[in-house]
């Protein structure tokens, strides 16, 4: 009697015990809620069928990708489990000592275990890829990007139409975003464009220098640092620094075709090619009251530097840093530095600073807004939306993850069928990756828990535009009539005000150490 009731409470235990694994399991994003093999390896059809189950609440346009998916972790299991059995089987016969067979089937299904976490966490990885490539707000780094140069000096990347990736990007589709990266020493050719421009440096330093139609503008670059360049000024650049890159985002407002913009090139004899070279040469002649024989060598000669990038020495870098101003926390002609600004707001937990139009008169002409992030390892961003304006993220360093509250329709959708149904966006984020985050959207951020979060972003359409956070101590839930609370909530007001008013204890950046689980 005493046995059976030991294994009654042993059972009970385990069901327990079970029980808190799985919710564990399933709450955990890394594993898409599907049951590890160590939870309970004698049942591989019970775990195919709850991952069956999940593919039916992922997107549409994602579920046969994720059944196979299932599908082949049911058909390997099968196949392992087999192995396991044949290698147990050989333990009975082969080995004599009773210890030793225990020893020789527990290694067997180790082995199993070790085989098949190892190809579970390929599968993750294989799966999250393509995850990632349907996020139609995420923008990994060299990827959905065209290379317009480049080079073993530099790289000038354009990424694409917002439109493109989804419909429900349409509305900032006239803006484009451009990456400039130039290698130590290295000289980024003169050239103008048809769009109003903003320029910001996400990591080295270096100089910018613009001609407008009356004057000669130079800036000393460094991280921070935001430059404002009208349409049809040339600029030039270069990197100062002898080992590191110089980095910059560059915001273009095209004022001939929205969201199509080109540079002009004044010097250049392959790609680039000079724009003089289109002109007819008697024209050239007239112009510049010159021979045909020079115009050939300073426009149709042969160089030995090629492209848009080129190598400076060292005297030249000198020369072409030589009075250029230091911007500082307030707009100087044409340019600030964003972070040299006292923040917004900060505690412990991190930073946010805000250049607004109303602020620089150079963010008036592109109605935008420029904001710099950090939040140090193991914080959140407390959740919030933008009235108007979306937001464009670059990272610059550290790595954490981003999640978002968006509209359930597929990239078909063009008009939605149903209001208040929602899906969770969720990316990692590295150096160099880009997110959006539309005027509405409800959005976090996290930084891992070994390393800072810093990021840079670009608010289109920003005059008039308010962050509403909707988390945190300053959530917008805790400013409602206690009728409101009771009737939108159906729970007493009391219990609405414990959750957003008495509980929180922290504003825009809170400690996420109560939140272990990471995302992976």
């Amino acid at each position: 009697m005493v046995n059976y009731k030991c294994f009654l409470v042993v059972l009970l235990f385990s069901l327990v015990l079970s029980f808190g694994l799985l919710c564990s399991a399933a709450d955990n994003p890394s594993k898409r809620g599907r049951l590890r093999h160590d939870l309970n390896p004698e049942d591989p059809l019970t775990r195919y069928a709850k991952c069956q189950r999940e593919c039916r609440q992922e997107e549409q346009s994602q579920q046969p990708q994720c059944q196979q998916s299932c599908l082949r972790q049911y058909e390997q299991e099968q196949r392992s489990q087999g192995q396991v059995q044949v290698c147990q089987q050989r333990c009975q016969q082969e080995e004599q000592r009773p210890e030793m067979k225990q020893q020789c089937v527990r290694q067997c299904r180790e082995q199993f275990e070790e085989q098949n976490s190892r190809k579970e966490e390929e599968e993750e990885e294989e799966w999250e890829g393509r995850r990632q490539s349907h996020n139609p707000y995420y923008f990994p780094r060299g990827r959905h990007a065209q290379a317009r140069f480049q080079e073993d000096n530099g790289n000038f990347w354009v990424l694409q139409k917002f439109a493109e990736k989804h419909h429900l990007l349409k509305g900032i589709n006239e803006y484009r975003i451009a990456l400039i990266e130039a290698n130590p020493n290295t000289f980024v050719l003169p050239h103008h464009c048809d769009a109003e421009k903003i320029y910001i440096v996400t990591n080295g330093k270096g100089t910018l220098t613009f001609l407008t139609h009356k004057n000669k503008e130079s800036f000393n670059l460094v991280p921070g640092v935001v430059v404002g360049v009208p349409s049809g000024s040339t600029v030039y650049l270069v990197n100062q620094d002898s080992n590191e890159k110089l980095t910059i985002a560059v915001l273009h407002r095209p004022v001939n075709n929205p969201g199509k913009f080109e540079e002009f090139f004044p010097a250049g004899q392959g790609n680039p090619q000079s724009y003089y070279r289109a002109f007819s040469r008697e024209i050239l002649e007239a112009v510049f009251n010159t021979r045909s024989e020079q115009l050939d060598r300073l426009f149709h000669g042969k160089q030995s530097q090629q492209g848009m990038f080129r190598r400076a020495s060292q005297e030249q870098i000198r020369s072409l840093s030589q009075g250029a101003t230091t911007p500082t926390e307030k707009q100087e002609s044409f340019a600030f530095n964003l972070l040299a600004q006292k923040p917004k707001f900060s505690n412990q937990n991190g930073q946010f600073f805000e250049a607004s139009p109303s602020e620089f008169q150079l963010l008036r002409d592109v109605d935008t807004s420029i904001l710099g992030i950090e939040i140090n390892q193991g914080s959140i961003c407390a959740p919030h939306f933008h009235s108007k304006s979306t937001f464009v993220v670059i990272v610059t360093e550290g790595n954490g993850y981003v999640e978002m509250v968006s509209p359930r329709c597929s990239e078909e959708e063009e008009e939605e069928t149903r209001s208040g149904e929602y899906r969770k966006v969720k990316a990692r984020l590295f150096p160099g990756d880009i997110f959006v985050v539309p005027a509405g959207f409800p959005v976090t951020y996290v930084a891992s828990q070994n390393q800072n979060l810093r990021f840079l972003a670009f608010g289109l359409y920003h005059r008039n535009n308010s962050r509403i956070f909707v988390g945190g101590k300053d959530n917008l839930v805790r400013k409602m009539d206690s009728a409101a609370k009771e009737l939108a909530f159906g729970v007493p007001s009391k219990l609405v005000d414990e959750i957003f008013t008495d509980n929180p204890k922290e504003s825009y950046f809170v400690s996420g150490h109560r939140q272990q689980r990471a995302f992976v």
